[in-house]
């Protein structure tokens, strides 16, 4: 996996450099208007930018996080409302890389989420759209110009195929920040310039296990140990309990007895993760269906 240079991550984290950075280029609307719109929503990020929020590295969303995060959903999305306002206040802000060479520039604001989204091409960042994400009396509401979301240059599909795209971006930030938070997740620097292993990652959820970066500064890779093997090399003190014990009786017949085991040191175990666990069932199943 190459994790190539985008301009909009470079001029965002050198907020120093006057004007905007080579490269970062507007995809051509097909209604003219929409240049005033496109212009007036990058001249805003770059207010923001003025400002020196506090972006952090950019970070990589790895497919097995992407899995926590379709379990962790319906949690978070009952208190979706909450989540807003509390990242309002935080002024949670960030650079996400997805995979399609999608670029996410995110920041949230008065209990509303913001999102820039660029697409990167031959070693430009297009940007596309400005969309905000909020809610009033806890109904979500998707804001975006009209004009943008009817320009065929910009977006593909239906009108309703539009919105519900960008709405499924907004959502997947908002979640990626409450999973990040709340979630155990194992973030992975990637320097500059060097072939980086994803150690413990099944090659179904990476495509390749070594990343390269070649952005220009160092990228956090958001992996997840759900899906990692875990092993505990340390002595667990077991108390003593009672089970059932199958014994045999003089006429060979087998019966269940209680008896009480006493205190033990249990040394360590290893566990496979759980995605391991799914891949042996379903291994057993298709062998199981070849044989019948």
């Amino acid at each position: 996996m190459i994790i190539k240079k985008r301009p909009i991550i470079t001029w965002l984290l050198n907020s120093d450099i006057p004007g905007f950075q080579k490269g970062i280029t507007l995809v051509m609307p097909k209604n003219f208007a929409n240049y005033g719109v496109l212009n007036d929503e990058l001249k805003r990020l770059s207010d923001i930018r003025t400002l020196k929020p506090n972006w952090g590295l950019p970070e990589l969303v790895m497919p097995s996080f992407e899995k926590v995060m379709e379990k962790s959903i319906p949690a978070f999305e009952k208190i979706m409302p909450d989540l807003l306002k509390e990242f309002s206040e935080t002024a949670e802000c960030g650079i996400l890389l997805c995979r399609k060479d999608e670029t996410l520039v995110y920041g949230f604001g008065e209990s509303q989420l913001n999102l820039w989204f660029f697409s990167e091409q031959n070693g430009h960042s297009r940007f596309h759209f400005a969309a905000e994400y909020e809610f009033l009396d806890r109904q979500p509401k998707l804001l975006i110009p009209y004009s943008i979301l009817c320009d065929d240059n910009l977006l593909t599909g239906t009108i309703q195929n539009r919105i519900n795209e960008i709405g499924n971006r907004l959502r997947f930030i908002a979640i990626y920040v409450a999973a990040k938070k709340y979630v155990k997740v194992e973030p992975i620097i990637i320097p500059q310039g060097v072939y980086t292993a994803v150690e413990g990652t099944p090659l179904e959820y990476v495509e390749k296990k070594k990343v390269i970066n070649q952005t220009g500064q160092e990228v956090i890779v958001m992996d997840s140990k759900w899906f990692k093997k875990i092993i505990n090399d340390n002595d667990i003190p077991v108390r003593g309990y009672f089970r059932k014990q199958n014994k045999k009786n003089t006429e060979g017949e087998w019966y269940k007895e209680i008896i009480f085991v006493p205190p033990c040191i249990r040394h360590g175990y290893h566990r496979n993760a759980r995605i391991e666990d799914s891949k042996s069932d379903q291994s057993e199943i298709e062998n199981t269906d070849s044989t019948t």
